[in-house]
């Protein structure tokens, strides 16, 4: 056993039996079951509605996530020799989801109507909440900003060639959709009970357990609507598939069938996928790295995403606009 971990263990009621290294964290079994052991990166209020937060989920869905576990002092962090806060949590035995198995994909999506039942929580705490208009315009922001770059830039590559080629389209498409969705935001009640989303959904975080299915690292939590979640996981899985319709809607009726979209959470879901949001990650990862910058791997990437763009348009109107919004 390392001797950092065991020293932070001992601030906890467990009967320890073994203690492995994985990911950038500590896999502990002990006579009280499976846990974590990582560094903690949230202050103490954010962990307090973290704890009440999983609790709220484990409590009133059927969804497991994971649990916070306190020291026995009864705080939420442990501190290592060095003072490093760090946290303990609820675990099991188990993989990732595979998304390419249907079934595992489909349960995923059943998992995260069911849990998003849970996320819907009084408190005390104050809650700063997420603005998709606010989102979009920093994202705008930072497009300009790299546009100009590449304009005055004299000597281009490969890549900035292609990438410069088609920027004005993505740029519009990106100043429209903030434009319309400020219209759209302004219009639904900021006195709405807030709603929590888990903020990183993706099959990393989704694991599959001999007995059950356990919803893990719900650090990235925020005060945004249920169909953030609901987005991340839909785009990435559809970018794999070229935007195939059918899989659209298998998945919207999937979720659907567990729990009914709210009309705001429509509408936010069409402007959502609506923002070039890869083309947006392409050219900030390129700005932000260019030293550092490998043009072949991402030269791939965007002819990939200039493939995909009108397929990505007919998802758009076809399955979102006409199918999900009048449903």
């Amino acid at each position: 056993m390392a001797e950092q971990a065991a020293y932070i263990l001992n601030q906890y009621q467990l009967t320890v039996e073994d203690v492995r290294k994985g990911r950038g964290q500590w896999i502990v079994r002990a006579g009280e079951g499976v846990f974590v052991l990582k560094e903690c990166h949230m202050g103490e209020e954010h962990l307090m509605l973290l704890k009440d937060l999983t609790e709220h989920i484990e409590s009133s869905t059927q969804v497991y996530v994971q649990q916070l576990v306190c020291t026995g002092d009864g705080t939420l962090t442990a501190k290592d020799i060095d003072e490093t806060p760090y946290m303990l949590q609820t675990f099991s035995e188990g993989r990732e989801c595979n998304i390419r198995d249907s079934r595992e994909w489909g349960q995923a999506v059943r998992l995260l109507a069911e849990m998003h039942k849970g996320m819907q929580m009084e408190t005390q705490m104050k809650v700063p909440s997420y603005s998709l208009a606010a989102e979009f315009h920093r994202r705008n922001v930072e497009l300009r900003r790299i546009r100009r770059y590449l304009k005055e830039k004299k000597q281009k590559n490969d890549f900035e060639r292609l990438l410069y080629q088609q920027y004005g389209l993505f740029l519009e498409e990106a100043l429209r959709t903030e434009e319309e969705w400020l219209s759209y935001e302004k219009l639904f009640d900021e006195e709405r009970p807030v709603w929590f989303s888990h903020g990183d959904y993706q099959y990393h975080n989704i694991w599959i357990c001999p007995d059950r299915t356990m919803i893990l690292n719900l650090e990235k939590f925020m005060a945004d609507l249920p169909c953030r979640d609901l987005y991340q996981f839909m785009r990435k899985f559809l970018e794999k598939h070229d935007w195939d319709q059918h899989l659209g809607n298998q998945m919207l009726d999937i979720y659907e069938s567990g729990r009914r979209l709210l009309l705001e959470e429509k509408i936010s879901l069409i402007y959502r996928f609506a923002y070039p949001e890869k083309f947006w990650k392409i050219a900030n990862h390129y700005f932000n790295s260019k030293k550092f910058f490998t043009q072949g791997k991402n030269e791939e990437k965007l002819l990939k995403l200039f493939a995909q763009e009108q397929a990505r348009q007919n998802f758009i109107e076809s399955v979102l606009k006409e199918n999900i919004l009048y449903s």
